[in-house]
């Protein structure tokens, strides 16, 4: 499949972003893995605070390619078209979908369902997918690059 054929599903929809978004989107980002990094959140909350930085980066990749999830499972696709839009592996894409699915258990369900471990490879991986985002903009949407962002 292609971001074509998800438009064309309906799955996402058109959307016109600027460089100004995506430097909002960057400072979300930032912000949240530096909120992240606070050693005296639990380990659950610091799995949620990255995770949000995960679907920042989703989202940004997204409206640089000219798109937007549609409302009904936003953040499921948003995560899942990493793989179409910056090309991330299958298996990151796959880690980042079950810890969206383990974040939602740990907000609203059970407490205590993340190890200090896992909060931080979490964050380990969501900070090499910033790198990874910042040089996939920069090579296919410098226009949108914000400047002196930095990887």
């Amino acid at each position: 499949m292609s971001l074509t054929d998800w438009f064309a599903n309906r799955w996402i929809v058109a959307h016109a972003t600027s460089a100004g978004e995506i430097a909002d989107h960057f400072a979300v980002i930032d912000r949240d893995l530096d909120d992240a990094a606070v050693p005296r959140l639990s380990a659950d909350w610091r799995l949620g605070i990255t995770y949000n930085a995960a679907l920042q980066l989703a989202m940004l990749a997204l409206a640089a390619e000219g798109y937007r999830p549609a409302r009904e499972r936003s953040h499921e696709r948003a995560i899942l078209s990493l793989a179409l839009s910056v090309r991330i592996s299958p298996a990151t894409v796959g880690l980042l979908d079950t810890v969206r699915r383990k974040r939602n258990q740990s907000n609203y369900e059970r407490a205590g369902t993340t190890s200090d471990a896992e909060a931080t490879e979490f964050y380990s991986v969501v900070a090499g997918l910033r790198t990874d985002v910042v040089q996939w903009l920069t090579t296919n949407h410098p226009a949108l690059t914000p400047a002196g962002l930095i990887p």
